[in-house]
């Protein structure tokens, strides 16, 4: 039976790095060599052995996948992962980020190095990625990736 209510069967897109849909996706893991938060765009550190998020010459390698987890209680600051903590990086699927601009549906994404947002133009490019659906600056934004 096709999905028909994305909020049905899945939480209603909530945070930065969240999963966008159940369809198939595919995850490295690599350590945080410095903070990245859920939801950020990472490049490999120079010797190749954790990850960071994107700088101004970076190469964006994948999205920080979101835990999942927050302390509503105590309104903890634990949305993002601490140097040394594995990172799934998700390389294939649809995952939800932060737009940091306006943008629109098939346009080609980009990573403002920044901000560390997502925008349409005056970015890194982000190969084989582009948004599904429209968005206003700082809101989130579905996109799909596809990189080997």
């Amino acid at each position: 039976m096709a999905i028909t209510e994305y909020g049905q069967y899945m939480p209603l897109a909530g945070s930065p790095g969240q999963l966008a849909n159940y369809q198939e996706y595919a995850a490295d893991s690599y350590p945080a060599k410095e903070i990245i938060p859920f939801g950020a765009a990472v490049q490999l550190t120079a010797d190749g052995t954790g990850v960071v998020p994107v700088k101004t010459d970076g190469n964006p390698i994948g999205i920080a996948l979101s835990r999942g987890i927050h302390d509503y209680t105590t309104n903890a600051e634990d949305q993002k992962y601490l140097v040394g903590q594995p990172v799934p990086i998700v390389k294939r699927g649809n995952i939800f980020v932060v737009a940091g601009g306006d943008v629109t549906n098939g346009v080609a994404v980009q990573v403002d190095a920044t901000t560390g947002k997502f925008v349409a133009s005056g970015g890194i490019n982000f190969s084989r990625a582009v948004f599904r659906g429209n968005a206003t600056a700082d809101s989130l934004v579905q996109i799909e990736i596809n990189l080997p």
